[in-house]
């Protein structure tokens, strides 16, 4: 198996969980070194993971062919470009970048140089979204209903973003996944100032074509941590668990269970819980990476993937401060 020589640009919360997932899969990656304006910081994680600290970005772009861009987000596009120039391909944690216009502009760089461009839409990769995948390839959903809440961390979380780019993207993106045969024609949202300087709690509305909808709600200020998905279809209502991996369906029927006559009933309805392998996403999403590059397999959440993920992000803040 061909070893893809990769780096990591940041070694923040993110960064360094690249970096432990890169040296655990030493079959596919050879983990050249990472780079992060704190020296000593990469320096202390470069020793932990038995790999090197560079201290100048451009020799460690030098020496890959492939990097993991984990820094705040207001720092995408400029090293991106920088990457990019460099002809060396990248995984780009999500958002793509702050705005939809500097998201096109790496999407464009990276696909005219020919170069591979992941978006770190990690939740693709969750094993319950995988497994979601094939029952809906045979249900006709109309209504989706998310809920991603979590305490407020003023050091844990970038501090660069409002929740609806910080974490509302990530249900943003899946809702699209999920709605994808629809066409989208209306945004809404609502949001709350709470503990930063940005909106903490927001609620958005996504109204597609054929009456099919979905309402999404993020906060980085709730007292419990919640990350699951309401999905109705036409013959089923699913819950997706994304934190604690489950899966299950309930569906109607109109059964009836009889031993004899006399004690025959109707069961009015059926509960499938459908088993969820145990993976790590960050590992399958570095993964699939690897494939794109080395195998030149599709990429699933790729720049123009990406450049979707922020458009929708930069109308619900356009809505919110309306």
């Amino acid at each position: 198996m061909k070893k893809l020589k990769i780096g990591v640009i940041g070694t923040g919360h993110m960064g360094k969980n690249h970096v432990r997932n890169l040296a655990d899969e030493s079959g596919r990656f050879d983990l050249v070194g990472i780079f992060d304006s704190n020296f000593i910081q990469a320096e202390g994680i470069a020793e932990q993971y038995g790999t090197k600290a560079f201290e100048n970005m451009d020799e460690l772009l030098n020496s890959v062919e492939a990097v993991v861009i984990a820094v705040p987000s207001s720092l995408h596009k400029e090293i991106g470009l920088k990457v990019a120039e460099q002809k060396v391909h990248a995984l780009i944690e999500k958002p793509l970048a702050i705005n939809s216009k500097d998201a096109k502009e790496l999407s464009d760089t990276f696909e005219n140089k020919g170069l591979k461009l992941q978006v770190g839409h990690i939740e693709r990769y969750n094993p319950v979204i995988t497994e979601l995948d094939k029952i809906l390839n045979k249900e006709q959903v109309f209504f989706v209903e998310v809920h991603r809440f979590g305490p407020f961390s003023g050091s844990g979380r970038i501090t660069d973003a409002s929740v609806v780019e910080d974490l509302m993207i990530h249900d943003i993106d899946l809702v699209c996944h999920l709605l994808n045969s629809y066409k989208q024609k209306e945004i809404s949202g609502v949001g709350e100032v709470v503990r930063s300087n940005n909106y903490d709690f927001a609620t958005c509305m996504i109204k597609f074509d054929n009456d099919a909808h979905a309402v999404i709600s993020a906060s980085r200020v709730s007292q419990s941590k919640e990350r699951a998905l309401y999905i109705h279809t036409e013959d089923s209502h699913i819950f997706a668990d994304l934190l604690n991996k489950s899966l299950t369906i309930s569906k109607n029927t109109d059964l009836v269970v009889s031993g004899t006559h006399d004690n025959s009933y109707i069961q009015d309805g059926i509960v499938q819980r459908i088993f969820v392998p145990i993976k790590e996403p960050l590992r399958a999403e570095l993964i699939a990476f690897y494939d794109s590059v080395v195998e030149d397999k599709p990429i699933i959440a790729d720049g123009l993937v990406g450049i979707r993920a922020v458009e929708i992000c930069e109308e619900v803040i356009n809505q919110i401060q309306k």
